[in-house]
């Protein structure tokens, strides 16, 4: 068995050098509400930690929705790079970014209007619920930078460059978490703002990934060769089907 270690070493060296930045940008979306919980509940009391809580709770079963439906574009980006099909490459690009904006805003949809009125009729203790509304909104409204933030990190992954959506994460959830203590807290002249300050934190914080993301792949020299055939007018429903038929089954997996 040792003997097989060291003669397949460099497969092994060279699967952790892919996939340890990709688990640390996915554990990196689950760190943000892990965040979020702990502000709250230094500075802001238990009414408000409570329904952060409650928020989370069903926000986490959207936001895995939202990251299977995305890995949809990783090994189709991967299969085709392989082929050399570099135009099929952005064209794939393309119909991804039009999925994943389509689809963040249906699931911007389901969990506000679906989870708002599944909090009011959950038996909950309605100043939780009330605590809660204005947080459930702001937070919903990320998820529509966020898929398109993992649009360009899919894609980016799918040609093995796995590290730079992992530091845009880190760098995101340090930022993500900065700015929610001034809010929740009130400091630098700014009113307290409670639950709704690390709502407001957290969009910011993924609309800055989305924008530092979508920059580094369209003027990255890494993709000069795909991404001069991209353009998100270019919209094929077979493309589409094609990712959907990955990404799909993947977000299932993930809820359940």
């Amino acid at each position: 068995m040792l003997q097989n270690f060291k003669s397949n070493k460099i497969y092994y060296l060279s699967t952790m050098a892919l996939a340890g930045p990709v688990v640390i940008s996915q554990l990196g979306h689950t760190l943000v509400q892990t965040a979020d919980t702990i502000i709250v509940g230094q500075f802001a009391g238990t009414i408000s930690l409570a329904a952060v809580s409650l928020v989370h709770s069903v926000f986490m079963v959207v936001l895995v929705i939202g990251l299977g439906i995305a890995y949809g574009l990783t090994p189709l980006i991967a299969q085709e790079n392989g082929r050399h099909n570099f135009k099929e490459c952005a064209q794939l690009l393309s119909n991804s970014f039009w999925l994943n904006l389509v689809s963040g805003i249906l699931l911007f949809l389901f969990v506000y209007y679906g989870s708002m009125y599944a909090m009011q009729h959950a038996d909950q203790d309605p100043l939780v619920v009330e605590t809660a509304k204005p947080y459930l909104f702001i937070l919903s409204l990320s998820i529509v930078p966020l898929m398109i933030f993992n649009t360009f990190k899919q894609f980016a992954e799918g040609l093995g460059f796995t590290k730079q959506a992992m530091n845009i994460t880190i760098w995101g959830n340090v930022l993500n978490v900065i700015i929610a203590v001034i809010l929740v807290k009130g400091m630098f002249g700014i009113e307290p703002m409670g639950v709704r300050g690390v709502g407001i934190a957290t969009l910011i914080d993924r609309i800055v990934m989305m924008a530092v993301m979508a920059w580094y792949v369209l003027n990255s020299v890494n993709f000069k060769r795909y991404i001069q055939h991209f353009s998100v007018k270019f919209i094929d429903f077979d493309s589409v089907k094609k990712i959907l038929k990955i990404g799909a089954p993947v977000a299932m997996q993930y809820v359940f």
